[in-house]
């Protein structure tokens, strides 16, 4: 009964100490692993060719390969140059750096003797082949599958790829502002359609003045307009002036009418109470000498027709003047509004002394495709939107792909890669029957080595053979 119970206890000892010297060996592993990511492997790339050049232009006095390999023989592909490269490849600071050098030293010994001359592409041969921990651009996670929206065109270009280039990630593409949708394809809130240049489809901010959607990039094109802003027929969200309503501000300060909001500012010293605006000129209770000089206002608009640049007109105020922009409708004005225009800008007429716009979707004057498209009009110009049930590809509308369709290939996918598990699980099965014979004859070989020779490493190689043998029992 002692003798069971000794055994027993022997054989509990001797489980947690195997128990111990694989969780310790695992979280080495994981730490390595850790450490072995697509980023430091690419810094290393880098620093790798860097240190390349500076060796051709400084060691030894050399000025290029060529001199090098004429004056000094073998150095250019020498050892001597290659352990002065590894030297340098590391920050001191950069631990995971140095641990991915240590322990690849002999994968960059091949780079640098045999494979160097086949191909210059270090980081494809290095990080993609020979390591595995990068993927090529487009690709991600551990068997590099494409990005979503293909690895040629990630995401549409109008976001990133999660994990892209990397053995991490999940693909999903994660967009850029103004963008959303699985695969980045369409607009975000206060966000509208549009095509540019090269008639792609992009996405362009509605107005400032927008509270929901927008079906352009004017005020005019609000749906309905944020707080500080009122709709008008005329000017679509307008403005609203805070300042005209008295006692907006405090004593001692004046208002500043902002879009969609204003401030209060503190007036000049030198006021005496209350003010209307910035500087002594705004100042409610100065002496009346100074209310005179103050009416004695020069209009520089009617004396310099030329004062302002094209595209704004003068507006005086007392003392000074201010160039305003001329309305988006005009060319060319002498005061604010369409009715302001002097010359009408391309997409609007003059009509009715003002510049109003031309409704190209009206008058036919447009090329979007009956079938696919709808044309809307905006402020001087139009867009073709797509109808219902397609979507934008390039310059053309297509038709969308049905939900359906897209289930069954998912459903094909599941099955697929359910089938592909069952056969690596017998395969793996197999694999661990043959490799514990193999690790029976190695612990009993082990174990004479280890009464015999009393080694110590043979004892250690024991203590791992014998946990690996327990683990293989054990599934």
């Amino acid at each position: 009964m002692e003798i069971s119970l000794k055994m027993s206890k022997n054989w509990i000892v001797q489980i947690i100490l195997v128990v111990n010297i694989l969780i310790f060996c695992g979280l080495r592993s994981a730490a390595r692993e850790k450490k072995a990511k697509c980023p430091t492997c690419k810094d290393i790339v880098e620093a790798f060719k860097k240190g390349k050049d500076n060796t051709e232009k400084s060691n030894f006095g050399g000025g290029n390969t060529a001199w090098e390999e004429r004056k000094l023989g073998s150095y250019a592909n020498s050892e001597t140059r290659l352990v002065e490269i590894l030297d340098g490849l590391c920050d001191e600071s950069a631990s995971e750096c140095h641990a991915m050098v240590e322990d690849q030293e002999e994968a960059l010994e091949e780079w640098w003797f045999d494979h160097q001359f086949k191909s210059n592409d270090m980081k494809t041969w290095f990080c993609i082949d020979k390591l595995k921990v990068c993927c090529p651009d487009g690709t991600y996670g551990k068997d590099c599958t494409e990005c979503s929206g293909g690895k040629e065109n990630p995401c549409n270009g109008h976001g990133e790829c999660k994990g892209d280039g990397t053995r991490e990630g999940t693909g999903k593409c994660s967009c850029d502002s103004g963008y959303e949708g699985d695969l980045c394809d369409e607009c975000a809130d206060l966000y509208f359609e549009e095509q540019d240049e090269d008639s792609k489809t992009k996405c362009t901010a509605c107005h400032e003045s927008c509270a929901d959607g927008c079906s352009g990039s004017s005020e005019k094109d609000c749906e309905k307009c944020k707080e500080g802003w009122d709709m008008t027929d005329e000017d679509g969200c307008k403005d609203k002036n805070e300042c005209d309503e008295e006692d907006k501000c405090e004593g001692g300060k004046y208002c500043v009418n902002n879009p969609g909001s204003y401030k209060c500012e503190a007036c000049d010293d030198s006021c005496e109470g209350n003010c209307t605006g910035e500087g002594l000129k705004d100042v409610l209770n100065v002496p009346a000498v100074m209310s005179r000089m103050r009416k004695r206002d020069v209009d520089e608009c009617a004396e310099n027709s030329t004062i302002c640049e094209n595209g704004k007109f003068c507006d005086n105020t007392p003392g000074s003047h201010v160039c305003r922009a001329c309305h988006s409708a005009c060319e060319t004005c002498i005061g604010e509004g369409s009715q302001g225009c002097m010359k009408c800008n391309t997409g609007y007429k003059m009509a009715e002394n003002e510049c109003k716009d031309e409704d190209e979707c009206s008058s036919g004057d447009h090329q979007c495709d009956p079938d696919s498209e709808t044309c809307r009009n905006m402020p001087g110009s139009f867009t073709c939107d797509c109808r219902k049930g397609f979507r934008r590809d390039g310059d053309k509308c297509i038709k969308k792909k049905g939900k359906k369709t897209a289930q069954k290939d998912t459903k094909k996918t599941e099955e697929q890669a359910l089938e592909d598990d069952l056969t690596k699980g017998n395969y793996y099965s197999q694999l661990q029957m043959k490799l514990g014979s193999v690790l029976y004859a190695v612990f009993f070989a082990c174990v004479v080595a280890a009464v015999l020779k009393r080694s110590r490493l043979a004892i250690v190689v024991l203590t791992l053979v014998y946990a690996c043998i327990l683990w293989c029992l054990r599934r």
